[in-house]
């Protein structure tokens, strides 16, 4: 349905593969995807729940939503990252 969020229970290798297209300008962290939902728009939003891996070995891991939105005609970008608080 356009406009409504799709949640899914598994990444497809799609999914996956706008996860890293958009993901390859990130510099401090690795991110690892584990779930998804999408929404149909002009193109389609992504928001993924994902793993936070400090490259630098001092950092610790965390929980983070990252949006992406991949329109018709283009590329994939990301749109926002927020980290989930581990004190909640």
């Amino acid at each position: 349905m356009p406009g409504g969020w799709n949640y899914q229970a598994y990444l497809t290798p799609y999914d996956t593969y706008i996860f890293y297209r958009a993901m390859n300008s990130e510099d401090n962290y690795f991110y690892i995807p584990l779930a998804v939902a999408t929404q149909v728009v002009n193109g389609t939003n992504y928001r993924f729940l994902a793993i936070a891996e400090p490259k630098d070995t001092n950092g610790t891991p965390f929980f983070s939503l990252i949006e992406i939105y991949k329109p018709l005609n283009g590329e994939a970008q990301i749109t926002n990252i927020t980290a989930i608080d581990q004190n909640l």
